[in-house]
């Protein structure tokens, strides 16, 4: 009995997130309402509160799925044995700019701010980097094993590299800041960049 509620209850808190999902990425943030985030996930706002305090609280934990969820396609891509490191590079590419074209600019614009700990919580960011290192590590190996990465190029230096991106988009100095939008719609030419800038040919 216990064990079939605590799976309802995990079931409900699913229904709730893929909801609020469907919706931030469709309407954005601030159109988004909870009635409409329970309504969907067949919830009571009641229920909603229970797992999620607050709207913020909630959009945060999509962003985390989405971070989590996007870690986990890359990986499919990089264990594909029927692709060369060169098919997986395009593929990483395709699958990074469809999903950056599906989030409605406002929502791009909360995550920009989650990245950058704007709302008070660092959870976003603990969270990508808790997946990075892995990840590139494991890239950076394929890479090097078919010779298409720059055997020069060490672990560390393409991290900096990372980071640096991810910093500099992040930035809030208004000399050199990008909207979040404004990167949005570049999506495709810095995807391309990053890859063959790591790629060190």
């Amino acid at each position: 009995m216990m064990t079939n509620n605590l799976k309802r209850k995990k079931a409900k808190k699913q229904a709730i997130l893929d909801a609020a999902e469907r919706n931030f990425i469709k309407d954005g943030y601030k159109k988004t309402s909870i009635a409409q985030i329970a309504k969907e996930a067949n919830s009571s706002q009641v229920t909603l509160y229970k797992y999620f305090p607050s709207k913020i609280f909630l959009a945060r934990e999509v962003v985390i799925k989405l971070i989590i969820d996007g870690y986990k396609g890359s990986e499919e891509a990089l264990d594909n044995d029927k692709a060369n490191f060169a098919q997986k590079m395009e593929n990483l590419m395709n699958f990074g700019t469809t999903m950056s074209k599906a989030i409605n600019d406002d929502f791009v614009v909360f995550m920009y701010d989650e990245f950058s700990g704007k709302n008070g919580d660092t959870s976003v960011m603990k969270t990508y980097n808790a997946y990075k290192r892995g990840f590139w590590k494991k890239l950076l190996d394929q890479g090097r094993k078919e010779k298409m990465v720059n055997p020069q190029i060490t672990d560390e230096g393409a991290m900096i590299y990372l980071d640096m991106f991810i910093s500099y988009a992040m930035s809030e100095n208004p000399a050199n800041a990008h909207s979040a939008v404004e990167i949005k719609n570049h999506e495709d030419d810095l995807m391309q960049l990053f890859f063959y800038g790591i790629m060190g040919h």
